[in-house]
């Protein structure tokens, strides 16, 4: 049986000493499971949308841990690359002078509604798009803060209820208002604010136990 978790940073296992200790790799032992872990550092939701629909059919089991709400993605003629809308431009240090012109543009004039919006439409098509192949999956969150202090993220789910509705819940584990950060608040963190061994401990033996409750393994 194969797993395939994606996800951002969190999911990679940054920080780590060693990334065999991430919780796709422990989830997986518990499993019995061979791993495929595509989580990447700062990588956007677009990113976890497109590695799913490109590689699910090979799996048995996909865990989509999705990342901040607001992190996009863009492409030019040197590639992929992500934008924060939000985080006071720290996260992303480009050498091209117009992607940093777009990164300062960006955090200036962004709507987080807009961007809230595509979060869940990426969240209602990718569990469409599983269902239909016969997928079993799981999702979760990584974290989810929200910087716009006049547009916080009890007003953002009530401006996207229409949306928020369309989310199934049975298959997200926490949602809407768990995250990893909730699950492992307390634990050891690295310098950038990353849960250490303990925290992927927990994240794993709370997707262990999630999929036990929905009756998948014994």
């Amino acid at each position: 049986m194969k797993l395939l978790a994606i996800g951002d940073s969190f999911t990679y296992g940054d920080e780590l000493a060693d990334h065999s200790l991430a919780w796709p790799y422990l989830l997986g032992k518990h499993l019995g499971y061979e791993v495929t872990n595509l989580g990447k550092p700062g990588k956007s939701n677009t990113y976890i949308v497109r590695q799913a629909i490109e590689h699910a059919h090979e799996y048995d089991l996909i865990v989509i841990a999705w990342s901040h709400f607001a992190r996009i993605e863009f492409a030019d003629d040197h590639g992929l690359y992500d934008l924060w809308p939000g985080n006071r431009g720290n996260l992303f240090n480009y050498e091209l002078d117009y992607r940093k012109n777009l990164l300062e543009y960006i955090n200036r004039h962004h709507s987080d509604q807009y961007l809230y919006s595509q979060y869940l439409i990426d969240i209602i098509l990718l569990q469409s798009y599983l269902r239909q192949n016969n997928k079993k999956y799981i999702m979760l969150d990584s974290f989810n803060e929200c910087y716009n202090k006049d547009l916080p993220k009890d007003k953002l789910r009530k401006l996207a209820k229409h949306l928020l509705d369309k989310v199934d819940s049975i298959y997200y584990l926490g949602w809407p208002n768990e995250t990893m950060q909730e699950w492992t608040y307390g634990t050891l963190q690295g310098q950038g604010g990353h849960f250490l061994e303990q925290g992927h401990e927990i994240v794993a033996d709370k997707i262990y136990e999630y999929i036990r409750h929905l009756g998948w393994i014994s």
